[in-house]
């Protein structure tokens, strides 16, 4: 059942999206010459490691990649309908994030406020939102849905900003993005649920498309409208797979397939504001564990994101194993925290010992 299935897939669009996205992302970088006034990021800035002017909107290229995947669906398919309406629910996100990427103006607030809208949105028009968690007493209030509708609409919002905080080398995210999607797709195909499966590859297939391009040489920057877009679109797929599959796919399963952006986002707003000089939690900073490694261990950009790849993979086996089980998912997601925290205080120690060595 599951063979002949997965062969109704449409791989063409899958085939379209990933060319689409890789020729408009060349076309970016060859034409910067005019455009790059408001499109380039400049190396200078606290969380900056690239050394000359660099477009940042690769969200352009991820957009008309997955439009175009979408043209090639069958026509008035559940499919087709459903990446219809999430694009239309990326709105707000990709246009705040795009924004930015052009004025460098946006607030880190205006920007939540987006990408929150967009989970509003994507929510009300599928219809799927977040209607139980297996926690009794909070699952009665979910059951409601106006309140599932607006937990949702913020879970989608903290996920997308999530993805935008592991920005921070060529091909990390996007990296990272893949996982996530290769994860949800692994896990519908257990369930037998091709549609999540169809959509999971083709946000694949366009990312990989733009990574081309973005790793390891760097000639096209991610950009806040494809961070905030691909983490939406993660996001909704997760609450999608699980609400379509309530006995198969617990919810905390689908926390875990995005347990490394959604971790260090946490991480990172608990230092920012624990410190003896507290700081804006929106305020960016080069603590992040990429930024860690990268100085600590690697010193190479282009090898930060592989090591961390596998380590975003962590969180990610447990959801592919268990993804039914909530005791052995929530075990999993424990041990993924506490293997955070203990490999980022084990980067502290390596600069201290770095620092007295060079002394």
């Amino acid at each position: 059942m599951q063979t002949a299935a997965a062969l109704s897939l449409n791989w063409p669009s899958a085939y379209v999206g990933l060319l689409c996205s890789f020729l408009v992302a060349l076309v970016i970088v060859a034409t910067k010459k005019w455009h790059g006034r408001l499109t380039l990021d400049v190396p200078q800035g606290i969380q900056k490691f690239h050394t000359i002017p660099t477009p940042r909107i690769g969200g352009i290229a991820l957009a008309v990649g997955l439009i175009a995947a979408w043209s090639f669906l069958p026509v008035g398919s559940n499919r087709q309908h459903l990446l219809g309406l999430l694009l239309l629910g990326a709105l707000p996100a990709f246009a705040f994030g795009l924004a930015e990427d052009i004025t460098k103006r946006i607030s880190v607030k205006a920007r939540l406020l987006a990408t929150i809208a967009s989970g509003l949105v994507a929510a009300l028009l599928t219809g799927y939102w977040v209607s139980f968690v297996n926690v009794p007493g909070l699952d009665l209030l979910l059951a409601l849905a106006p309140i599932g509708i607006v937990f949702t609409a913020f879970a989608v919002g903290g996920i997308a900003n999530s993805v935008n905080i592991v920005d921070g080398f060529n091909g990390l995210a996007g990296g990272v993005v893949v996982l996530m999607l290769l994860t949800l797709a692994t896990i519908a195909w257990r369930v037998d649920d091709f549609v999540i499966i169809q959509l999971a590859l083709l946000g694949v297939s366009v990312t990989l498309g733009f990574l081309f391009v973005n790793y390891p040489k760097g000639y096209l920057f991610l950009g806040d409208a494809s961070a905030y877009f691909l983490g939406y679109y993660v996001a909704m797929l997760a609450v999608m797979l699980a609400m379509r599959n309530p006995v198969d796919v617990s919810p905390w399963a689908m926390l875990l397939v995005c347990g490394y952006p959604v971790t260090e986002t946490l991480f990172s707003v608990y230092r920012r504001t624990t410190r003896k000089r507290r700081h804006n939690p929106g305020t960016p900073d080069a603590s992040h564990l990429h930024s860690l490694v990268y100085r600590r261990v690697v010193s190479r950009k282009a090898a930060t994101s592989p090591l961390m790849w596998i380590y975003a993979a962590v969180p990610m086996l447990g959801a592919v194993f268990w993804p039914e089980s909530l005791g052995m998912v929530l075990a999993w997601l424990i041990f993924s925290v506490v293997a955070y925290v203990r490999l980022y205080r084990r980067m502290l120690v390596l600069g201290i010992f770095f620092r007295r060595q060079s002394n």
